[in-house]
């Protein structure tokens, strides 16, 4: 008996549209991330948009920064050191620099095995920033597109990318999810993304309070402050691949995000729109 109804729940799993998802995810992100480029010439704020942002690095032969990292970072045998001056712009022509030094150890073959890098924000004349004005752009740029995920999904409504792909978002009884319902499901499917970006944040805001010197020998003598973020950040991204193609891998007939909230993907009929 038990083996009847585990067929017969598998034979009425929703196919995974993957191609159809993906192709929908890249056609939203394109057009809503043109959107908050948009938003971002009215409002101050640095959204992160890696879509409509270009970055430009060249090599730093010389300068007080190149002298204080050389000075206070000297290299080990077998290290080779990359300084660099960044620009990166952005599509309404907003340019940020930064300084960047990154030290390569080799082996005896010459394979790098390892790099430590080093990036500090830059102001127009090429000193030192200080301040912390761009660290929220980036959160509220994911919430903004979390929230307008949220309404081209609720109450009969689909977002440009699920109407050219024919899919829509829709309950598990086949009705359209109300706006709670779409912004539960939305928070849950970017929480990966919020993750990300609020560590980053958090991070960029305790550096923003150390000197020079703390950064540099932080990063030159390997301590907590310096591993502590990239070891959150390889967390974060496995359990992103975790959260986002487990599901995938071994279907169920739901995403995680889905399955919590509710809600499943499927296709529409071609009359229907």
């Amino acid at each position: 008996m038990d083996v009847n109804i585990t067929q017969a729940s598998q034979r009425t799993l929703q196919p995974r549209l993957f191609w159809r998802r993906v192709f929908a995810y890249l056609i939203d992100m394109t057009f809503l991330e043109f959107l908050l480029a948009l938003v971002a010439l009215i409002i101050p704020l640095n959204f992160g948009i890696p879509l409509f942002e270009s970055t430009q690095c060249g090599e730093a032969a010389s300068g007080p920064l190149v002298e204080k990292v050389e000075r206070e970072w000297p290299l080990k045998l077998g290290e080779t050191r990359v300084n660099q001056i960044c620009r990166s712009t952005q599509f309404w022509g907003q340019e940020s620099t930064f300084f960047q030094t990154t030290v390569i150890t080799g082996n005896s073959g010459g394979q790098s095995v390892s790099w430590r890098v080093l990036s500090v924000a830059l102001d127009e004349n090429g000193e030192l920033a200080h301040g912390t004005a761009d660290l929220i752009g980036p959160l509220v740029g994911v919430f903004l597109v979390l929230l307008a995920f949220a309404f081209l999904t609720a109450n009969g409504r689909r977002t440009p990318g699920k109407w050219i792909s024919s899919i829509r978002v829709v309950t598990t009884e086949g009705a359209s999810p109300h706006l709670s319902e779409a912004l539960k499901r939305e928070l849950l499917k970017f929480s990966p993304w919020i993750a990300f970006v609020a560590s980053d944040s958090i991070v960029a805001a305790i550096a923003s309070n150390q000197s020079l010197d703390d950064m540099i020998h932080a990063a030159r003598d390997g301590t907590a402050a310096a591993i502590t973020p990239i070891l959150i950040g390889a967390s974060l991204f496995i359990l992103a691949l975790l959260w986002w193609l487990l599901p995938l891998i071994r279907w169920r007939g739901q995403m995680f995000y889905d399955r919590f909230a509710g809600c499943e993907v499927r296709r529409t009929r071609s009359n229907s729109g």
